[in-house]
């Protein structure tokens, strides 16, 4: 993944200091068959994950500020251009829960979300959302009700859809370093989840 963002780098015209996101996706993924990807927000494109899981690539496929508007099956589609995954999954919430989408508001999303990537893929695989930090104990409160409804709501859809519930881990204190982003504390228990959550689902049933 390395080397494929630092050839696209060179390609790209330097009025623009990094090519965007979906380019660095689309170039990872033209390079690999049958790949993991982990679909997501800030705390996706910021972790450090390994090149394989159960013997197949693993694609950052994480872009900041997203959430279950985001359009993000769309760009993923493209960017594999008739591939298929061996894994998709789909890490989003935190986005959505700081810009107070209701529940149902981000279920019917999410739902869409698993809906047009399930073509795309052999297995789907849903990341809980993991919880937030605030000095303000009633933001915390509003912050974890809203999280408990959206993991609630993640749960159900993983039934509906056969897809892969990788649970809420209990994460240290602190796990963050502003409240959302997680510390490497944090990355290290959610990056064991997320891990055991594929291997479960893809390397016992290869």
């Amino acid at each position: 993944m390395v080397l494929v963002a630092l050839c696209v780098w060179i390609a790209w015209p330097k009025g623009d200091a990094v090519p965007p996101r979906p380019l660095l996706i689309k170039a990872a993924l033209k390079q690999v068959d049958d790949p993991v990807i982990i679909l997501g927000d800030s705390i996706v494109e910021y972790a450090t994950l390994p090149h394989t899981a159960c013997g197949r690539s693993i694609i950052n496929a994480g872009i900041a500020g997203s959430t279950t508007a985001s359009n993000l099956p769309d760009m993923l589609n493209k960017a594999l251009a008739g591939k298929k995954a061996a894994m998709i999954v789909v890490s989003l919430g935190l986005n959505d829960a700081t810009a107070s989408f209701s529940a149902e508001k981000y279920r019917t999303n999410y739902q869409a979300i698993l809906a047009e990537l399930a073509p795309s893929t052999r297995r789907l695989g849903i990341m809980a959302v993991t919880s937030a930090e605030t000095s303000s104990p009633t933001r915390r409160a509003e912050l974890d009700a809203v999280i408990a409804s959206y993991n609630m709501a993640l749960r159900s859809l993983a039934i509906e859809h056969r897809a892969t519930f990788i649970a809420p881990p209990q994460m240290p204190t602190p796990h963050t370093v502003d409240g959302i982003h997680l510390n490497p504390a944090g990355y290290a228990v959610w990056f064991q989840a997320l891990l055991s959550g594929i291997e479960t689902s893809l390397c016992k049933k290869a």
